[in-house]
C-alpha cells in the first residue's frame, strides 16, 4: 500500500500523455493546370480521440498551415479533418484572397483521392493530390519517461 500514491501519479502521467492533440504533415504536387509541377506543404493538429468510427464526421482542427504559390494559409472556421466510419478521408478547407480560392477536398473512399484545388481570380484552375504523415510527439514520451523515472527514484529512496 506504500506505493499507491506512486501508482496514481503514474496513471495520471499516462492519461495526460493520451489526451494530447495529434499532429500531422501533408504535402503534394499540382499535377493539372497551369501551376502543374508546383509543390505545396502544410501541417495540422486536432484531437483524433474524438473520432467515433461511425458515420461521416467532420472534426474541427486546432491548428493549420499550408504554403502554396508563395502564400501561407492559416486556420479558419472551415478547416476540418473528415472521417467516414473511422476511415480518414482527408481535409476540408477553403480560403479566398485576392489571388483566388484555394480548397482542400476530402477523398470519397479514403485520403488517396483527396486533393488541393486552386481557382485563380483570372485564368485556369489547378489541382493535385496530397499525402499525410503523422508527426511523432517526442516530448510526450520524454515527459512520461521522466515522470516514471522520478517515481522510481522516490520508491528507491523510501527503501533505503
Amino acid at each position: 500500500m506504500k506505493f499507491r500514491p506512486h501508482l496514481i501519479a503514474a496513471a495520471a502521467l499516462i492519461a495526460a500523455s493520451a489526451a494530447h492533440a495529434d499532429s500531422f504533415n501533408f504535402s503534394g504536387t499540382v499535377d493539372a493546370g497551369p501551376l502543374s509541377g508546383q509543390t505545396f506543404a502544410g501541417s495540422y493538429t486536432f484531437n483524433a480521440a474524438q473520432v467515433s468510427g461511425s458515420a461521416f464526421e467532420q472534426l474541427a482542427l486546432s491548428a493549420f498551415t499550408l504554403n502554396f504559390n508563395s502564400v501561407t494559409y492559416t486556420l479558419n472556421g472551415s478547416a476540418t479533418a473528415d472521417y467516414a466510419d473511422g476511415v480518414f478521408l482527408g481535409l476540408s478547407y477553403t480560403s479566398t484572397n485576392a489571388a483566388g480560392t484555394l480548397s482542400l477536398l476530402s477523398g470519397s473512399m479514403d485520403v488517396t483521392d483527396a486533393f488541393l484545388h486552386f481557382q485563380p481570380t483570372t485564368g485556369l484552375e489547378s489541382s493535385g493530390g496530397y499525402t499525410v504523415t503523422a508527426v511523432p510527439e517526442p516530448e510526450t514520451w520524454a515527459l512520461m519517461l521522466g515522470g516514471l523515472g522520478a517515481i522510481g527514484m522516490l520508491a528507491r529512496r523510501r527503501k533505503i
